[in-house]
């Protein structure tokens, strides 16, 4: 096929077949043809901010998602040929991004220019310079997040959110330094070619969304939808041979002193990607059962927030280096407690009422390390309260409720909880029996009479009235009923769950 500049606009334009797109990818390695094609991509990087970068997107996007053209091709993390106009696609994009900031790795960018604008901040504190720097204009230079979240508005319409602690460089509109902490981009067809550099690797985007993690002479990336690419090595000796795509639903981690990137399992749990809790199924199925409190655990810089503002509470804090805030069980936020973070767990000091004898407490739990008695929510403390649930000494979780004769029934969860996997729970009293549900199946019953009266006892998420038994993991969304749920309610619940963790993935 003869390689002409038409075909090479094409290209660069998204407009290329695949079989010429397969041929391209031949054509471009020869070093001759490569420098041309460079040659031709510096007249078209216009394309950064142009309608024709979109096309680049969606064309990739849907030869990737086209089944008719698929096969298999050579072991990499690519495995079809429509991955083979990707990449030709991606090559393109790679160049076009070089010649678009040709100096970038040598000059921070000029003092005073914009970078991006904060969005918003939880509980934030930005420092440059070692000043706290307050302005919803981020200018470019050196920052460091001491505490907190933060949201960034970049070129493009490029979303970045941080966790502290975290310290980077905002080179321009369009490129970060991260050189420590946690990092997740969504990047949309206008902001193609956003760049995050870490000590370890480069990572260039083409439209998707991604974070980076960089602790411990490591940087991870891991890709949630969409396509970037990772150049591994320091600034001064990266090897472009050793370059890798990494697509969605995949992750790499690259270490200091090692050329090649490792392919890891993607952390679809670790990673704060918006701030905003989305209702799709499961809330409002929870709110149609008439819940006393729902206490989503959003990510805000205003306490324990709960449906109906009434009863919300505060988020209690104590040393450690991350915030109190993690990602929830759908997008969105949880109660961190422990795990290496500031959050202490959370507590209403005026709470609904408890007092009709029956009763429902249904929360997602996750579990960050083996510690055993940890508290997830009671009330219970001396002769008060009627409820408690927590971890047994073999790691179970336990069920306890105080009755209005002062007697105490505990049932027992089925299995050791494992770590890192959000647990649906749900504790219920119906003035008969108790009931103890673990993701949507009843694991046991007993006998139990009309649950103790309880006007306004303070309770705890994630520890106890003690501050002793601190839940290591998360909390995340707890509701209050008066009334029991059935074994029906219990497995709807569960199942819109499922949906909503799928989906959310």
């Amino acid at each position: 096929m003869d390689i002409n500049d038409d075909l090479i606009d094409r290209v660069l334009q998204g407009q290329a077949t695949a079989v010429e797109a397969a041929e391209f990818q031949k054509w471009l390695r020869i070093p001759a043809n490569l420098e041309r094609f460079a040659l031709r991509a510096e007249l078209h990087a216009d394309l950064r901010r142009s309608l024709r970068r979109r096309d680049i997107q969606n064309s990739a996007l849907e030869a990737r998602r086209d089944p008719e053209t698929s096969t298999t091709t050579s072991p990499s993390i690519f495995h079809s040929r429509q991955a083979l106009l990707l990449t030709g696609v991606a090559i393109a994009a790679c160049l076009i991004v070089a010649f678009m900031w040709p100096a970038a790795e040598d000059a921070p960018g000029t003092a005073g220019t914009l970078a991006a604008n904060v969005v918003s901040d939880v509980n934030g504190l930005l420092t440059k310079s070692d000043e706290r720097w307050d302005d919803t204009n981020l200018p470019t230079g050196e920052y460091e997040l001491q505490k907190g979240l933060l949201h960034l508005h970049f070129g493009g319409g490029v979303m970045v959110y941080l966790e502290a602690p975290a310290r980077f460089d905002a080179i321009s509109d369009s490129r970060v330094v991260l050189h420590s902490g946690r990092l997740s981009a969504t990047v949309p067809p206008a902001g193609i070619g956003f760049t995050v550099e870490t000590p370890e690797a480069e990572v260039v985007d083409f439209g998707t969304e991604f974070s980076v993690d960089v602790e411990g002479g490591a940087s991870e990336v891991h890709v949630f939808d969409g396509l970037v690419r990772v150049h591994p090595g320091a600034s001064n000796g990266r090897d472009a041979s050793r370059s890798v795509d990494v697509q969605a639903s995949e992750a790499v981690r690259i270490k200091e002193g090692t050329p090649d990137p490792e392919n890891i399992s993607i952390a679809t749990d670790r990673f704060i990607r918006d701030f905003e809790e989305h209702a799709r199924k499961y809330a409002p199925a929870v709110r149609k059962k008439s819940p006393l409190a729902f206490y989503r655990m959003p990510i805000r810089d205003k306490g324990l927030v709960s449906e109906p503002p009434k009863y919300s509470g505060v988020v209690l804090t104590g040393e450690g280096k991350r915030p109190p805030h993690a990602r929830g069980v759908f997008v969105g936020g949880s109660l961190r407690v422990g795990a290496d973070s500031i959050g202490r767990g959370g507590r209403v000091n005026n709470p609904p009422a408890l007092n009709t004898g029956q009763f429902s407490v249904t929360l997602f739990v996750y579990r960050e390390s083996d510690d055993r008695g940890a508290t997830a929510a009671t009330n219970m403390h001396d002769d008060h309260g009627n409820f408690d649930v927590l971890l047994d000494d073999d790691g179970r979780l336990q069920a306890t409720v105080r009755s209005r004769d002062g007697s105490q029934s505990t049932v027992l969860g089925e299995l050791v909880l494992p770590l890192r996997k959000w647990r649906h729970v749900v504790l219920t009293v119906d003035g008969h029996n108790m009931h103890f549900y673990e993701d949507g199946k009843l694991v046991q019953s007993k006998p139990c009479a009309e649950l103790a009266t309880s006007e306004s006892d303070p309770i705890w998420f994630g520890t106890n009235a003690s501050t002793t038994q601190v839940w290591d993991g998360r909390i995340d969304e707890v509701a209050l009923f008066d009334r029991a749920l059935d074994d029906e309610e219990v497995l709807t619940l569960y199942r819109l769950a499922q949906e909503e963790i799928t989906r959310s993935r």
